[in-house]
């Protein structure tokens, strides 16, 4: 009888602590991440996210501003005499992204050609001998983009072609002319830019009874204000 009743005991203790195991599974499967160990869970890793955002990049651009003024010097080189210094004015109006209209006044001062020094003679008067333009032209974007200079610097920059006529006045002659060139411009700040020009001034010029049609080239840099 003590026997039965001690079986009885062990029997009564084995099912309560059946019914615990399974009253517990819940919990620890809850906290183990829905297997055993947790093995088939992906731990979600803390994202720390930075307290200073980088600032983007601003670089000076022709935005709001149509007009340019500035000044260029530079070398001119005039048919059959030689090269000198050239400076002059300059107003440029934006008229689109993709054309510009452009004002020039250019002067330059003539010194001896070679033939003058060897015939050690003056065929122009001093007066005769400043090389002066006024002209018209317009531009016309072929290439837009950015320039780089070294590895931290870089500005907006663009390409043009440029075309017109003008008035040129040099050795007792007046003549209306044509000038072609491209130009080379970069926006230094929002307020500045600086261009490389290449021009060629082309007009009919009478000297020394002779009458031709005259090619003269210049090369110049200029800075100027935006507004």
């Amino acid at each position: 009888m003590a026997r039965k009743s001690t079986k009885q005991a062990l029997y009564i203790i084995k099912s309560g602590l059946v019914l615990s195991l399974i009253a517990l599974q819940p919990s620890v499967h809850a906290q183990s991440g829905g297997t055993i160990g947790g093995l088939s869970q992906d731990k979600k890793e803390a994202v720390i996210e930075p307290e200073k955002q980088p600032e983007p990049v601003h670089s000076a651009q022709i935005d709001t501003e149509h007009f340019e003024l500035g000044a260029y010097v530079g070398v001119l080189n005039v048919e059959d005499f030689n090269s000198n210094p050239v400076m002059g004015l300059s107003f440029v109006y934006h008229i689109n992204d993709k054309f510009i209209a452009q004002a020039l006044y250019g002067s330059s001062t003539v010194s001896k050609a070679t033939f003058e020094k060897l015939s050690d003679s003056d065929f122009l008067a001093d007066e005769d001998r400043n090389f002066r333009y006024l002209e018209l032209l317009g531009g016309y974007k072929l290439l837009g983009g950015r320039s780089f200079f070294g590895s931290n610097t870089k500005v907006d920059s663009d390409l043009y072609l440029n075309a017109g006529f003008g008035q040129v006045n040099f050795a007792d002659n007046s003549e209306t002319g044509l000038v072609i060139g491209g130009s080379y411009r970069l926006v230094m700040t929002d307020w500045m830019t600086m261009s490389v020009d290449i021009r060629d001034h082309i007009f009919n010029r009478e000297f020394i009874g002779d009458s031709k049609v005259t090619h003269n080239t210049e090369f110049s840099v200029g800075i100027n204000a935006l507004f």
